[in-house]
């Protein structure tokens, strides 16, 4: 009875992370994530799971299966200096060369423009998943599914806000079988693909067939609609059923929090100060989490900016651009066809030194690893660091930290 096993294994522990990968594989479609908790609402009886375990078998929360899918992807694991960026072929800094990408864009365009070309005939994908918002509460996040220009810039930007996202790619397999698919999102997204895509059975054979490019975006730690609905509600002073949008990273970077009411309004957050309220949206498997990548996707894409929090206090120096991690063939097969066709400047970079986003990861899963609660599995690679020198997230988010002047 797998609603069972997984509620054992992962739901008692606090170890689901929202992804949605058990909705979309439930054969019976009895697995619903409740869209406020993230979780699956277990209202039915077990016994017609029968002797099914696909649930179970494709979540990351426990076991995110990172070294059988490195073992898959690359015929080896990571060594302990790939830790926490992961195995990969190429790595370069890159911006958009479209004006409208790069104006709708987070950190320069990069993803939406590998997504609007994964479309062209070499690589022939029919559909994109990206997270949007939902057209009945603007506030909420969804995931969705186009293969539609418009969309794919539209729904450019980071989300910092849990969906049942993985879901949405249900009707893909039920209704279109044979149709290519891009996805877009954070490294439990890709986790739970993966593992997906080891399988046997036919959602494994299609999802093998037919989800054919992943682009991870990198994940300090995402947060439940709450932390959303606080800020709207607590820090605007905004009824939820006003919000006819949200932007979490709009206008000048490194961009505000952007909301748009019904009444033609608009009220805005600097950046920096969504972070600290954020925080109290956030669940134990995200706050455990031990991937800022999970190293799985076939591109890996960061802020060019190695401290946006910074950049929101004192402004920056540094332009909109992303830091972009090429690990498979296809991906650099992509990568090169955008630089190729003019699609996207890139230019050479590394990777050392300062990255809140990181230090952030790697400090709060440091800090959860000599806890008590349980944590999800990292990758076999060794973290090698002082336990005395693990900082607290309220000390890397401190803005009397960066505050200048």
């Amino acid at each position: 009875m797998s609603i069972r096993i997984l509620q054992e294994n992962v739901l008692d522990s606090n170890l689901c992370a929202g992804c949605g990968a058990c909705q979309l594989v439930c054969p019976e479609q009895l697995v619903v994530l409740h869209p406020d908790t993230l979780q699956p609402v277990l209202d039915f009886d077990p016994a017609s799971c029968g002797d099914c375990h696909l649930c179970h078998d494709v979540c990351p929360g426990a076991d995110p299966g990172t070294d059988a899918a490195e073992m898959q992807l690359f015929d080896r694991e990571r060594q302990s200096s790939e830790r926490w960026l992961g195995i990969h072929i190429d790595l370069f800094g890159a911006r958009s060369t479209r004006a409208d990408v790069f104006e709708a864009s987070a950190s320069g365009g990069t993803v939406t423009t590998l997504l609007l070309a994964s479309r062209s005939d070499g690589f022939g994908v029919d559909h994109v998943l990206t997270m949007g918002r939902n057209p009945d509460a603007g506030w909420r996040a969804k995931g969705v599914v186009s293969g539609d220009e418009e969309t794919i810039i539209a729904n450019a930007q980071s989300t910092y806000q849990l969906a049942p996202y993985l879901a949405e790619l249900r009707g893909l397999y039920e209704h279109c079988r044979n149709d290519k698919i891009a996805v877009v999102g954070l490294a439990c997204h890709m986790q739970a693909i993966r593992k997906l895509q080891q399988l046997q059975g036919d959602i494994a054979d299609w999802a093998r067939e037919n989800i054919v490019l992943l682009i991870e975006t990198a994940c300090s730690s995402s947060t439940l609609p709450k932390g959303t609905a606080d800020i709207v509600e607590g820090c605007l002073n905004l009824p939820l059923d006003a919000v006819s949008d949200l932007r979490y990273r709009s206008g000048p970077y490194p961009g505000k929090l952007t909301v748009s009411t019904k009444d033609g309004g608009s009220h805005a957050l600097e950046f920096w100060q969504i972070l600290k309220e954020l925080k109290g949206g956030k669940n134990h498997r995200c706050l455990s989490c031990g991937d800022w990548m999970s190293g799985l996707a076939d591109i890996s894409v960061c802020d060019g900016d190695p401290n946006i929090f910074d950049a929101s206090i004192n402004g920056t120096a540094f332009g909109k651009y992303g830091r972009v991690l090429v690990r498979t063939p296809i991906g650099q097969k992509l990568a090169d066809y955008c630089r190729d066709e003019g699609l996207l400047e890139q230019w050479p970079i590394d990777l050392e030194g300062f990255n809140l986003g990181l230090e952030r990861k790697r400090n709060r899963r440091r800090s959860y690893e000599a806890g008590a609660l349980p944590v999800p599995k990292g990758p076999s690679a060794p973290d090698i660091f002082d336990p005395e020198q693990i900082l607290s997230d309220d000390a890397l988010i401190d803005p009397k930290r960066y505050k200048r002047g």
